[in-house]
């Protein structure tokens, strides 16, 4: 376990709590006052994805992905781990994995068939942000990424493999 508090150390990206259970709990009350009415026609399957939304959000609450001299760490729920030093890294970038989060898809070095590698991406750090990040934070990460020498992507293409 790396510690959480060292100097140098710059938090990339965080997840975002008060987005991501404002919106659900909001939605969720409205329909649970409509299902008052429609008592026998009541909306199960959006509550329970909404709750489901708001569960994942709560658990993800403290998750960043972090970076130093050395390469990048992860921290998930309150424990910091070293994922891949900056010279393992031969490209990276921010992507969407799935709705809600964000991760950087990071393509290491090594041969043409490995998995991951340069052919096949690994998401690092996945956390809990509703919307995209703006595009100061996307300029942030991309300018740290490019200051270590990895080469970075703009576009949101999907991570190969992933």
């Amino acid at each position: 376990m790396v510690d959480d508090r060292k100097p140098g150390r710059e938090e990339l990206l965080a997840s975002r709590l008060w987005p991501a259970v404002l919106v659900p709990v909001s939605a969720l009350a409205l329909l649970v006052a409509a299902g008052i009415w429609l008592a026998p026609t009541f909306p199960f399957v959006p509550v329970g994805l909404l709750l489901a939304t708001v569960v994942v959000a709560w658990l993800q609450r403290g998750d960043a992905l972090l970076a130093d001299e050395t390469g990048l760490l992860v921290r998930h729920r309150g424990r910091v781990t070293r994922r891949y030093r900056w010279e393992e890294i031969r490209e990276a970038g921010l992507t969407r994995p799935g709705f809600g989060q964000i991760a950087l898809a990071v393509y290491p070095n090594g041969g043409p068939w490995d998995v991951p590698g340069p052919n096949s991406a690994v998401l690092v750090g996945r956390i809990w942000m509703l919307r995209k990040p703006n595009q100061e934070t996307r300029d942030r990460v991309n300018a740290l990424l490019r200051s270590r020498g990895v080469r970075t992507f703009d576009s949101p293409r999907p991570p190969l493999g992933a």
